[in-house]
């Protein structure tokens, strides 16, 4: 299952539930589960696994496909809902490589973290700006940092929050996350003590966090 199926099967998911659409997103990816992973599994074993070990290795994919799709999908909704606006966006993985355009070489120069002899880009997933051709020069809004688990990755975003702080030129860039939550890390409030520590750590560091 390529995104572009992905895409289409959303936007019949966008007719159904309308305005509810993007809330409802672990409905759309578990009404798509099944189609992915007898396909995954039919490709594994096209190419020599028997079926059992086709099909677990097919599970195991599942959530990085997730990951990924939900990423794709949110870019496709920004860009329709900031359509006629001088608003753009950038994937992170478009900004990496030695032959840029000049406009995405000006987004990653903006966006960088310097250690000293090295620089890197931070954790940003989707990037919101604004290009002045004219000028040259860019404008970078807010980064948009997608997750689908918080098992490996919970303080990731919120390092590259505070690193962007640090420095003038990022200083007032904005970071929000968006997350299923899958885990109810941040989103469920247990025992006497409140929240966990991970919703108390990610919505005081970060501009905003959208479940």
């Amino acid at each position: 299952m390529d995104f572009e199926n992905i895409k289409t099967k959303f936007h019949e998911f966008k007719k159904k539930h309308e305005a509810e659409s993007f809330s409802k997103i672990d409905n759309f990816f578990e009404e798509i589960k099944k189609i992915y992973l007898d396909e995954k599994t039919e490709e594994l074993m096209n190419k020599g696994l028997n079926r059992d070990s086709a099909h677990n290795k097919a599970r195991q994919s599942w959530r990085t496909f997730v990951g990924h799709s939900l990423q794709g999908l949110l870019a496709v909704m920004l860009k329709e809902l900031f359509e006629g606006t001088d608003v753009k966006f950038v994937k992170d993985s478009e900004l990496r490589g030695s032959s840029l355009s000049k406009e995405k070489d000006l987004v990653r120069r903006m966006l960088e973290i310097h250690f000293n002899d090295y620089s890197f880009l931070p954790d940003a997933d989707i990037i919101a700006y604004r290009y002045d051709k004219k000028l040259e020069k860019v404008k970078i809004y807010c980064i948009f940092s997608v997750k689908n688990s918080f098992r490996e990755r919970g303080f990731e975003t919120t390092y590259w929050k505070l690193k962007l702080m640090e420095n003038e030129t990022t200083r007032n860039i904005k970071v929000f996350m968006i997350t299923p939550d899958k885990d109810n890390e941040i989103s469920m409030i247990r025992g006497v003590r409140g929240p966990k520590k991970t919703r108390v750590i990610l919505e005081y560091e970060l501009d905003s966090i959208y479940i």
